[in-house]
């Protein structure tokens, strides 16, 4: 399955979630906002640190929303290789595995 197919089945499935209970996901949804407002550190860099830890925790969906969120914001190549560098110091072997993954999803996004 392709990383925007993927892409795609999470965000319905959040939405279904949303729909299932609002009052929950509206109060999540407050949280991202307010962890992604503007500050010191850019849009692009906390999308890539999201995606650091779902590496580190093996979120594939994770992954992928905020590998493309860190695109749109106009992560590059490079800038996301470092930042999985981190996250496979920090994970280990599995790290690794879901930075490939991560990686893959970049370049397919």
């Amino acid at each position: 399955m392709s990383a925007k197919q993927k892409l795609a089945e999470a965000n319905a499935r959040a939405a279904a979630l949303f729909k299932a209970d609002g009052k929950t996901m509206q109060a999540f949804r407050g949280l991202m906002v307010a962890a992604n407002r503007e500050g010191k550190v850019s849009p692009s860099m906390k999308e890539m640190i999201a995606t650091a830890v779902a590496v580190a925790r093996g979120c594939e969906d994770c992954i992928v929303f905020h590998t493309s969120e860190a695109k749109a914001h106009g992560a590059t190549r490079d800038e996301f290789l470092e930042v999985l560098a981190v996250a496979i110091e920090m994970s280990g072997g599995p790290g690794t595995v879901y930075a490939g993954k991560a990686l893959a999803a970049f370049d397919e996004l």
